[in-house]
């Protein structure tokens, strides 16, 4: 992590969220700059600057001014590396006098907190929390190997596609239904292998876009919460679900991998409902409204398998209710 970046994040959020105001502290020896903030409530005017453990000690505190009629309470936020920094910033801590904080940088925590300073200091380690959750999510999918391997088989069925059609941008329904579209004569016929392939196949090149992201989105939290097994399970079952769905209640051809990608959600729709998250609320507004919308444009637009999308969401449900174990 480059030096400030936890500081600049820890005050963009407060700013955001908790009414503060950026503000420049300087040291008293010499021309250095301190990031800082400061709010106001009620006569009270407070003051928040991150410092080092070279310079616990060096602010300027002129910019205090007699005349200034709010009372004033300033906490230094102590900003430590544990890999780096020997028990200098223990003894600081101890023998200091005031509001003091202090952050492990490497950690991502709040490792100490004065008396009176518990409740910014519980402010800071929920942001704190919020930048390890999005910090871990953004390492899960850089490693989801599974997602990886799916996108590519839906991208290689693509080219095949696209060359035997003759076009890159749409697909030849001749093309799709000797591949293995999923259609229901064919499928009543006997042919049920349909059923499974149907999932990879595309009908134009819009249609893989929009689905390979959407599996790269939800792909990867799914691994991280159930694991790479169960992943391949909701995906593939919860795919196949909604396979049958579209062979009993639509007419015509079924092709994509949006039914597996609503099983995908559904999945998430689980972990979030059965999982002790602090943010359950608010994953499972966000998982609702994708479902809403996609079920909106569904019957908005034309050609939108409707049946694949709820079937698929049923199924990933009931599939991920079966494997959920809580961690």
């Amino acid at each position: 992590m480059r030096k400030d970046e936890l500081t600049r994040f820890i005050i963009d959020m407060f700013n955001r969220y908790y009414n503060y105001n950026i503000q420049e502290f300087k040291a008293r020896d010499s021309g250095k700059e301190f990031w800082g903030m400061s709010t106001v409530i009620g006569d009270t005017k407070s003051y928040v600057v991150f410092l080092d453990e070279n310079n616990l000690n060096n602010l300027d505190m002129e910019f205090i001014h007699d005349e200034d009629a709010h009372n004033i309470v300033i906490t230094r936020v102590l900003m430590v590396d544990s890999t780096k920094s020997d028990s200098r910033w223990y003894l600081a801590a101890e023998g200091f006098e005031g509001n003091l904080i202090v952050v492990d940088e490497k950690k991502k925590k709040v490792v100490y907190s004065s008396l009176y300073s518990e409740n910014l200091s519980a402010q800071i380690e929920h942001v704190l929390e919020y930048k390890r959750i999005l910090d871990s999510g953004n390492r899960k999918r850089k490693s989801s190997k599974i997602t990886i391997v799916l996108i590519a088989i839906n991208v290689i069925m693509y080219g095949i596609i696209a060359f035997l059609s003759g076009n890159i941008l749409d697909s030849d329904i001749r093309v799709l239904l000797y591949l293995g579209a999923n259609e229901s004569s064919l499928v009543s016929a006997g042919e049920y292998y349909r059923l499974f392939v149907s999932m990879f196949l595309h009908g134009g090149l819009l249609h893989l876009v929009l689905n390979m992201y959407a599996l790269n989105v939800l792909g990867p939290a799914v691994e991280k919460a159930y694991g790479k097994i169960k992943y391949i399970i909701i995906y593939t079952l919860g795919g196949l679900v909604a396979s049958i769905s579209s062979y009993l209640f639509s007419n015509g051809v079924s092709i994509g991998a949006s039914g597996a990608i609503f099983a995908l959600l559904g999945a998430v729709l689980v972990f979030a409902l059965k999982s002790k998250r602090r943010d359950k609320r608010m994953i499972l507004k966000e998982i609702l409204s994708v479902v809403g919308i996609n079920i909106f444009i569904g019957i908005s637009l034309p050609n939108i398998d409707n049946f694949a999308h709820i079937g698929g969401l049923i199924g990933g449900s009931h599939i991920s209710f079966l494997l959920f174990k809580r961690k």
